[in-house]
C-alpha cells in the first residue's frame, strides 16, 4: 500500500460523512433556465500571449499532435473529478499541495480549461494563492479589479472577473501579493463572494487555488468553507513524509483525490497520476 493510498484510506470515514451532512447556508446551484440576467456575473475576454503561455506547458488552443496525450490525461482527470462532484454535490474545491512547486497552479489552470471545454457549465478560477499568486501571471493577464483588493476592500463585481479561451471559464486573481491573506480568506467576504458564484453562474465548478499547506494556514481556513480537496504532489520532488503530514492536516475534510505530477511510470516530459477513494491509475499528462 503506497502512502497515497494509506493517507486516502484514512480520509474515507470523513469524507463519507461529510458527504451525508447537509452543509448550512448553501445556495442551491442555478440551471441555466433559472439564473436571473440580473445576477449573471459579468465576464470580459482577456487576451493572453498564446506562445508565453504554451511555454509554461499551459493546454490554450491545443489542437497539436504534440498536446493529444496531455489533453486525454486531463479530460480524464476532468471526468474523475466531475464524477465524484455529482455524487458529492459538490460545487467548490479547493487545490493545494504539501510544499512549493508541485505543479498546483499549472495542474488548476489546465483542469480548469478542460472543464471549460465542456461548454455545459461555469468554471469559475480563483487564485487565493495571495502570498504568491501565479494564475494572471501565467496567463499574462493584468486583472482590472485584484482578488486582493476585492476581498480587503470590496469592488465592482464587473471589474473582478475576466474570461479565457472560453465565455464559461471566469478567472479572478491577483497579481500583488500580500500578508494578510488568512485573515482576508477567513473574512465575511470570502464567504459572499462564493455564495455571489453560486447564484450568478450556471450549473458551477469553482477551483480555489490555494498555498502549499504546510507553508502557511491559508488552506486549513479555506476548507470548512468549501466541499472538497484536490492535493497536488510531484513525483522525485514531493517529501513523502511531508506528504504524510499534508494529507493527515486535511484528513477531517473530503478528499477529491491526489494529482500526482512527474510520475515515473510515464515516457512524456511531464504526467500525472490520480488516484480517489476507489481506485489509482497512471496516465500521461
Amino acid at each position: 500500500m503506497t502512502i497515497i493510498e494509506r493517507a486516502l484510506k484514512k480520509h474515507r470515514p470523513a469524507a463519507e460523512a461529510a458527504l451525508g451532512a447537509a452543509k448550512p447556508n448553501r445556495v442551491p446551484r442555478a440551471p441555466a433556465s433559472a439564473l436571473d440576467p440580473a445576477l449573471r456575473i459579468p465576464r470580459h475576454p482577456a487576451a493572453i500571449e498564446h506562445d508565453s503561455c504554451r511555454e509554461r506547458r499551459l493546454l490554450v488552443a491545443s489542437d497539436s499532435d504534440d498536446d493529444k496525450a496531455y489533453v486525454a490525461a486531463y479530460r480524464m482527470l476532468r471526468t474523475r473529478l466531475l464524477h465524484k462532484a455529482r455524487a458529492g454535490s459538490w460545487t467548490s474545491i479547493a487545490v493545494t499541495s504539501a510544499g512549493p512547486n508541485d505543479g498546483k497552479t499549472l495542474t488548476v489552470i489546465n483542469l480548469a480549461l478542460s472543464l471549460a471545454r465542456e461548454k455545459t457549465r461555469d468554471i469559475v478560477l480563483l487564485d487565493m494563492d495571495m502570498r504568491n499568486p501565479s494564475v494572471c501571471r501565467a496567463l499574462g493577464v493584468q486583472p482590472a479589479l485584484e482578488l486582493r483588493d476585492y476581498l480587503e476592500h470590496g469592488g465592482n463585481l464587473k471589474d473582478l472577473f475576466f474570461s479565457v479561451e472560453a465565455e464559461n471559464l471566469l478567472v479572478a486573481g491577483s497579481v500583488t501579493t500580500t500578508e494578510h491573506a488568512s485573515e482576508l480568506l477567513s473574512s465575511s467576504r470570502f464567504d459572499e463572494l462564493i455564495d455571489t458564484i453560486r447564484r450568478g453562474t450556471v450549473d458551477p465548478i469553482v477551483l480555489i487555488d490555494l498555498p502549499p499547506v504546510l507553508v502557511t494556514d491559508d488552506a486549513l481556513v479555506v476548507a470548512p468553507k468549501i466541499d472538497a480537496v484536490l492535493v497536488v504532489a510531484s513525483e522525485g520532488f514531493t517529501n513523502r513524509s511531508e506528504l504524510a503530514k499534508a494529507l493527515d492536516l486535511l484528513s477531517e475534510f473530503p478528499l477529491a483525490g491526489v494529482v500526482l505530477n512527474r510520475a515515473a511510470d510515464a515516457s512524456l516530459d511531464y504526467n500525472y497520476a490520480y488516484e480517489s477513494e476507489s481506485s489509482f491509475s497512471r496516465k500521461k499528462s
